[in-house]
């Protein structure tokens, strides 16, 4: 008995190095031309599914719509010790100045955006095809976090994908 214990255990414990040692690939979720706000420098992104970015080559942008919300669509409160968002107004323009007609999409995106744990200072919606990502950039006192989400049509919520610092996008595609 006591044989068979030590035989299962040895069992179990090759099991787990060898899960341990399997790694899921990191499936690439979007591809991004950003630029830095300070020194200008463009860089091309892979955002990968696990969080991680990493450099890669140049590409050409896949058309895509740009939606920058008013200034004034947020106001920040505290709550818990915690300073959470509240939507004001739900008021787009696309890159052309146009206001952006508000759609159920629209809606869910800003309810969403009321759970972000900031103030909001900059809100963009990128629509790639039938994709939504949302550039976020947070109101910290000297820094300038950007946080990259996307936003998940069924659950309704948005999905944080990476977090920058000092960062506009200029240009974005969806992995072949």
């Amino acid at each position: 008995m006591r044989k068979e214990i030590k035989l299962i255990l040895s069992i179990i414990v090759i099991i787990m190095i060898v899960l341990s040692s399997y790694k899921i690939p990191n499936s690439s979720l979007v591809n991004l031309i950003t630029r830095n706000e300070t020194t200008k420098k463009i860089e091309y992104v892979s955002i990968s599914s696990n969080w991680n970015s990493e450099e890669i080559d140049t590409f050409l942008s896949d058309d895509f719509k740009l939606y920058n919300a008013d200034p004034d669509s947020f106001s920040s409160y505290i709550s818990n010790n915690k300073v959470l968002n509240k939507i004001n107004n739900i008021a787009l323009e696309d890159s052309a100045g146009n206001v952006v007609k508000n759609d159920e999409i629209i809606t869910g995106i800003f309810e969403s955006a009321e759970k972000i744990e900031h103030d909001i200072l900059e809100f963009q919606i990128f629509k790639v095809v039938e994709n939504y990502f949302v550039l976020v950039k947070l109101n910290v006192n000297w820094q300038s976090p950007c946080d990259l989400y996307e936003y998940d049509t069924v659950d309704k919520e948005l999905k944080l994908l990476h977090k920058f610092q000092d960062v506009d996008i200029i240009g974005l595609s969806l992995p072949d």
